[in-house]
């Protein structure tokens, strides 16, 4: 993907590829959004099972349960509803895997996905800010009457 740039010395229109975010930079600025417009019973977490590490290390968190595949970030919440029998309660999941745009999902990340679904979590992918806020907001996570990403939350 590329866009035009006038060049200041010579006065001609040059393409310029336009830089796409590193997927740790992408969670970063997810995560800083999501600390304003979260609502505050939602518990977020990342759990860093990436990044290089000598063997040592590797070896030893894999012997804590580090799993392979894991998603980027895990939500936590309590879903209320009502029905004729009065008020419920349940404990919901969202695992969310962020990758750059036209990133793929590796093998162990599908069958994460897969299992968090086939327990009844939600598991989603988002390869932007805007996706991953509509996949937090869909399930009701922001806090009520925040603008964020274009969109007024209910």
């Amino acid at each position: 993907m590329s866009e035009y740039q006038k060049d200041l010395l010579t006065g001609r229109w040059r393409s310029v590829p336009i830089a796409t975010p590193k997927e740790h930079e992408l969670q970063i600025a997810l995560v800083a959004m999501l600390k304003w417009c979260l609502r505050p019973d939602v518990i977020v977490r990342h759990v860093p099972n990436g990044e290089v590490r000598d063997k040592r290390t590797g070896a030893k968190l894999k012997a804590m349960g580090v799993l392979a595949g894991s998603a980027d970030l895990e939500f936590f919440w309590k879903h209320y509803w009502d029905d004729r029998d009065g008020s419920h309660t349940n404990f919901r999941a969202l695992f969310l895997e962020l990758k750059r745009p036209g990133g793929k999902l590796t093998t162990e990340q599908a069958a994460f996905g897969l299992a968090m679904r086939t327990m009844g979590a939600d598991f989603e992918v988002a390869s932007s800010i805007d996706e991953a806020i509509a996949a937090v907001g869909m399930r009701g996570l922001i806090r009520s009457g925040v603008e964020v990403c274009g969109r007024r939350w209910p």
